[in-house]
């Protein structure tokens, strides 16, 4: 009886205390906090969220400065509301540190959502710095002329910086307001990109983009088809539109793309941020492409100049293959049949294997191809020969109508068939590989890199899933996302493997099946899938001398119907078997992570 009353009496106190709290909290001034109703703890807290963004919406408004306040149908300007949008954007990913106080059980629960006013101060901060590390990417994009990842990341950090309370006092090393720079800086960029008519075949108009008078890595952009808005992505100088059937005009209208919305769907905050922040208007980045030669204006390229795109590789001349009057007869049929979509006047030309993936790459979307082919012939490993310099543009019109334009690959045999088909890297990544300088390396063993990566793209835009089961290893390390906790060290073939010098995702570490389930999934709901490779860098494992190992960092841009990001690819890839590859670790991270923390052979394996 005693107990029974010792503990009634310890629960009272108990919750006294917690009442006690509780009205501190509202009291006090040091916290903001909400209270949420519901049926389920779920809906109970989400209500006490928004009742907490509130609160610090109101409190904070008025210091709010440098937003572009909105005005309803009276007049009023709504500048309470956009500074609550403008909280909601913390709420949904950066708001972590509040706490959760739940009260009640189904269907009757309440929760109470809190935390310390000086915690607002540490969110801005972490936002700002954010933002700086964007522009640091951004500069270091215009310096490797990628420009569409300099134009997305200036203007993420500035939309950044315009949810912040006070955004003029946000500095640079240099002293300048970035508020203010940032968008000079994105104006500076657009007034160099050129775009310029070539032809029109059909409904296709062929066009040359150039920034500074060079052909343009990638760069992604918007155009009207005579009925919709359409999508569009220039690949090493070249970019194609599609007009509705019969539409005719003298110019064509091309937008620039630099908010790069369809990127920010992996990232939360920033998604939230630009579905909030007013779009800033930059007119350089709307561009009238007359569509004779003859007419010209101060924001039209000379077409002349930047006409000669293409294949630009500069190999050395062993790495060039002789010119066999077969191989050069089988690549003039194979285009002419693509120009006439007689694809099935060559398949003669073709292996099995080699016809099955030209069925494959003719059903990518609708194809043609653009400019003039300029095809060379390279030394392939074991005695093949690979033709390059055909490039091609696909167009898919299911929703939004997007287009690309890839380089298209040709393997030969020794029968002077092609066997293999494949998209190319594109000449930023292709050089690297090609012509880096790398004491000992032999021609084939480049060819050999290339190919396997030229595959690999190829099969994920293709959606081989058979194929990217083949190249993966059964015990294939697959990690995906940002830093967070250590592994412990663990074996794999007989190798100590850890992690070392940084952390690793727990929460993103996938199984081969797990990782092939997934992929699955992605494949069945895109229509498509584009891949893009830049700049990479490749080190060959030499101290296993029995195995070609090679570790394989480069920048991935990945397109999707549903989905598109930017970031870098880690492989590490036993090509000891030339016809069986196999990857044994496969890394992805975003581009906003520090490039000390790139992911490279030394986190894996020790000496």
């Amino acid at each position: 009886m005693k107990k029974h009353i010792l503990t009634c009496v310890m629960l009272m106190l108990s919750l006294n205390v917690i009442a006690q709290n509780w009205d501190y909290i509202r009291t006090s001034g040091e916290y903001y906090f909400g209270v949420g109703h519901g049926q389920t703890e779920a809906e109970a807290s989400e209500q006490a969220m928004a009742d907490l963004v509130s609160m610090i919406a109101t409190n904070v408004s008025s210091e709010f400065i440098g937003l572009e306040d909105e005005t309803n149908t009276n007049g009023n300007i709504q500048h309470k509301s956009k500074v609550l949008n403008c909280v909601r954007t913390y709420s949904q990913s950066t708001l972590t540190n509040v706490e959760k106080w739940v009260l009640g059980e189904a269907p009757n629960v309440t929760v109470r959502r809190y935390m310390k006013r000086s915690e607002l101060v540490h969110i801005y901060e972490n936002r700002i710095a954010k933002a700086k590390d964007m522009i640091v990417i951004a500069n270091e994009a215009v310096e490797n002329t990628k420009i569409d990842m300099a134009l997305q990341y200036y203007y993420w950090a500035y939309s950044l910086l315009r949810t912040i309370q006070r955004p003029n006092e946000v500095k640079d090393e240099n002293g300048r307001v970035l508020v203010n720079w940032l968008p000079i800086r994105i104006e500076e960029i657009l007034d160099k990109i050129q775009v310029a008519y070539e032809k029109r075949d059909g409904d296709c108009v062929d066009l040359l983009f150039s920034y500074d008078g060079q052909p343009l890595s990638s760069l992604e952009f918007t155009y009207s088809d005579g009925r919709a808005e359409c999508e569009g992505r220039a690949k090493d100088g070249r970019g194609m539109i599609e007009m509705i059937p019969g539409y005719e005009t003298d110019a064509y209208h091309i937008n620039i793309d630099y908010e790069y919305k369809g990127q920010a769907r992996g990232d939360d905050e920033m998604q939230s941020v630009l579905g909030v922040i007013r779009r800033k208007v930059f007119r350089q980045a709307e561009i009238t492409v007359a569509a004779k030669k003859e007419i010209k204006d101060a924001k039209t390229a000379n077409t002349e100049a930047i006409a000669q795109v293409g294949i630009n590789l500069q190999p050395s001349s062993t790495q060039l293959a002789e010119t066999k009057a077969d191989d050069v007869e089988t690549m003039s049929k194979v285009i002419e049949a693509i120009r006439k979509k007689r694809y099935s006047d060559v398949t003669s030309c073709f292996t099995l294997d080699g016809l099955s993936m030209y069925n494959e790459l003719i059903s990518y979307g609708t194809g043609r191809i653009v400019g003039t082919p300029n095809i060379k012939f390279f030394k392939g490993h074991d005695g093949k020969v690979v033709a390059r310099g055909l490039q091609m543009s696909f167009s898919f019109n299911r929703g939004t109508k997007k287009t690309f334009v890839e380089d298209v690959i040709f393997t030969f045999n020794a029968k002077h068939k092609i066997e293999n088909v494949a998209f190319g890297l594109g000449q930023i990544a292709e050089n690297d590989i090609l012509c880096k300088y790398a004491p000992g390396w032999k021609d084939e063993t480049r060819e050999l890199i290339m190919e396997f990566m030229e595959n690999y793209k190829t099969a994920y835009c293709l959606k081989r899933i058979d194929y990217i089961r083949d190249i993966f290893a059964d015990d294939a390390i697959i990690i995906i996302g940002n830093v967070a906790k250590r592994r412990s060290a663990q074996r794999h073939h007989e190798r100590e493997i850890s992690i070392e010098g940084q952390e690793v995702i727990t929460t993103n570490r996938y199984t081969k099946d797990e990782y092939l389930k997934n992929l699955e999934r992605c494949f069945d709901r895109n229509e498509f899938i584009n891949i893009r490779f830049t700049n990479n860098d490749i080190q060959w494992l030499e101290k296993f001398e029995k195995e070609e190992l090679f570790a394989i960092q480069i920048g991935q841009e990945y397109n999707s119907t549903t989905y598109g990001d930017k970031g870098y690819l880690f492989l590490l890839v036993d090509m000891t078997d030339h016809q069986a590859p196999q990857i044994k670790i496969r890394t992805w991270q975003p581009n906003e992570v520090d490039m000390k923390k790139i992911y490279n052979a030394g986190d894996f394996y020790r000496d």
